[in-house]
């Protein structure tokens, strides 16, 4: 006699296994999912830590010389922020002070007032050899060693205003040739490991050629702002050779009108 079974029965047990089949496999499937995920992500940071040693130390190097650009601006932008603000309390109380009868007063608290404290030695050390008013002669040759004196001190604030400039300069136009170098020496490399492993294929030539152009995206990235930044505090530079060369013109005139209202 054959007993057959409960169809009912039959079924959860179907069910069962197919449930335990799917929470077995699942794990597994997800894992390899995760694995070609990560496998497949190759960002910037797996570049750099896959590159040639060669191809490290100039991404380092453009690195820290893009750091420096930005160190320099954000320096020039405040030193020369507080230059201009300077000039400006000292052009105000000049002319109010030139207004009247006596030579406005020297202080070294900007680069207008020390070209004028560097004018004002001259006249004193004038006014000490020579008790009476200067004679037209002398007086030409006295606002001519005015001005020399205050043109040295113009040159050495220019000077220092455009300290760090060559630096500037130096990475805007050679960061790009730098980053060239560590992607010609990264595709050289590739094409050397290509022919060691005999294999042209793409997934093996174009994890080597991203991590060469990487040094040339780096080397653009540190020499744009530099050119920019560069540029800007030139035009910034030269707002201010214009400014100095008007008040040493202007410094020479007041003191000349006053001369010529004393003699």
């Amino acid at each position: 006699m054959h007993i057959i079974g409960n169809p009912l029965l039959s079924r959860r047990r179907l069910r069962m296994l197919l449930l335990t089949f799917a929470l077995g496999v699942a794990p597994l499937v997800w894992a390899q999912t995760e694995a070609a995920a990560a496998t497949t992500h190759f960002g910037v940071g797996e570049m750099f830590m896959q590159a040639h040693i060669v191809v490290k130390a100039v991404t380092i190097f453009l690195a820290f010389c893009s750091l420096l650009t930005w160190a320099v601006f954000l320096e020039k932008t405040l030193v020369y922020s507080r230059v201009r603000r300077a000039n400006e309390i000292f052009l105000k109380s000049f002319r109010r002070q030139a207004a009247g009868r006596d030579l406005p007063n020297a202080h070294d608290e900007s680069a207008m007032g020390r070209m004028w404290q560097a004018a004002c030695e001259e006249l004193n050390c004038f006014r000490t050899t020579h008790s009476a008013t200067p004679t037209p002669h002398q007086a030409d040759r006295l606002l001519q060693r005015m001005a020399l004196s205050a043109g040295v001190v113009q040159e050495r604030e220019l000077s220092r205003l455009g300290n760090m400039m060559g630096v500037l300069a130096t990475i805007g136009s050679t960061s790009p040739f730098v980053g060239l170098f560590g992607t010609v020496w990264g595709i050289l490399n590739s094409f050397a490991h290509i022919a060691v492993s005999k294999s042209t294929n793409l997934a093996v030539v174009a994890p080597g050629i991203a991590e060469a152009l990487l040094a040339t995206a780096i080397g653009l990235f540190a020499a744009i702002p530099a050119v920019m930044i560069y540029n800007k505090f030139v035009r910034d530079i030269n707002g201010f050779v214009g400014a100095l060369d008007n008040f040493s013109a202007e410094m020479i005139a007041i003191v000349s009108r006053k001369f010529d209202s004393a003699g």
